[in-house]
């Protein structure tokens, strides 16, 4: 019985021994083809030796590299006043240098050398060829920060403009600082005012370049990093000319142009832009009110031509 399963399982008809023979036919084909085709058809082998070379070079540079060894070629400076020209050329990495003026920018300010130290980037090795070379000056006097500062100290005393400089330099009671004009002053002329430093003096004329120049002392409280009471300290040393403000023809002036004002901004910009191609050309302020909100437009009046 067993005999006949096995022998039923292995036995075919005519056409299923002629369907098996033809595939094992084309199976041998197939395998026939497959060993000729790269006697006729040459594959280009790819050249990784090269690529190798290059990254064997790298992993053994990085192995042997020392970080705290990076040479400097430092000189002596304040740490406050530097700029990132002269971090370059003293041979600091450039994240240490982007970081060091990313912190003066927002107005820091180096008090010790530890404050160096803790500039994101910086290593101990980099530092201990640096540490000889930081001169942070002594201030003489307590810090002032304004009016409100020295009302702590002097509570009946009226203050003034010379009470100011009085109490910053007490050793030199008569010494005065000019009054300066906000928009025809040059940063050597802001370096004069107590309180203003290379950092404010840069922020002040680069808004200023951005306004198109200020028409109001009180602007200054819109200079990045201004804070009020610094403000209240540095405003008595200034005065602003408006008509040396310069202006532009609202109804001439690209989106790219009107969206740079900082009164404006890119997003007003196409609400103006596209009103005028409605309306038609502006006349009065009256005719910006619908885009523009009142606070922005009353501080953007000066600036703005209608006639031609």
């Amino acid at each position: 019985m067993k005999v006949r399963w096995i022998r039923e399982l292995f036995s075919f008809s005519r056409k299923e021994r002629t369907g098996i023979i033809g595939l094992l036919f084309i199976i041998f084909i197939l395998i026939l083809i497959g060993k000729l085709i790269p006697l006729f058809i040459s594959s280009d082998n790819t050249d990784f030796s090269k690529w190798e070379a290059e990254v064997d070079s790298y992993l053994a540079k990085r192995k042997g590299m020392n970080p705290v060894s990076h040479a400097l070629r430092p000189a002596f400076f304040n740490p406050n006043e530097i700029d990132s020209v002269e971090l370059v050329n003293m041979g600091l990495p450039p994240r240490v240098i982007a970081n060091w003026m990313k912190y003066l920018e927002r107005g820091g300010q180096f008090r010790d050398k530890e404050g160096v130290k803790k500039i994101f980037g910086m290593t101990p090795g980099l530092f201990d060829q640096l540490d000889r070379f930081i001169v942070i000056p002594a201030v003489k006097t307590a810090p002032f920060t304004g009016r409100n500062e020295m009302k702590k100290y002097h509570p009946n005393k009226e203050i003034t403009r010379d009470s100011v400089l009085r109490h910053i330099y007490p050793e030199n009671e008569k010494k005065r600082i000019a009054v300066q004009e906000l928009n025809g002053a040059d940063s050597l002329h802001l370096l004069d005012i107590p309180g203003i430093g290379p950092v404010f003096a840069s922020r002040i004329i680069r808004y200023r370049n951005l306004l198109g120049g200020y028409y109001a002392v009180s602007q200054l409280r819109e200079v990045y990093g201004m804070q009020e009471e610094h403000f209240t300290a540095v405003s008595s040393f200034f005065t602003a000319d408006p008509s040396t403000v310069r202006t532009f023809n609202i109804n001439f002036s690209n989106i790219h142009e009107l969206g740079r004002h900082p009164y404006i901004g890119f997003r007003t910009a196409r609400k103006i832009t596209r009103l005028r191609d409605k309306i038609g050309k502006f006349s009065t302020p009256e005719d910006l009110s619908s885009v523009v909100e009142a606070d922005s437009l009353k501080r953007l009046i000066p600036y703005v031509k209608f006639n031609q």
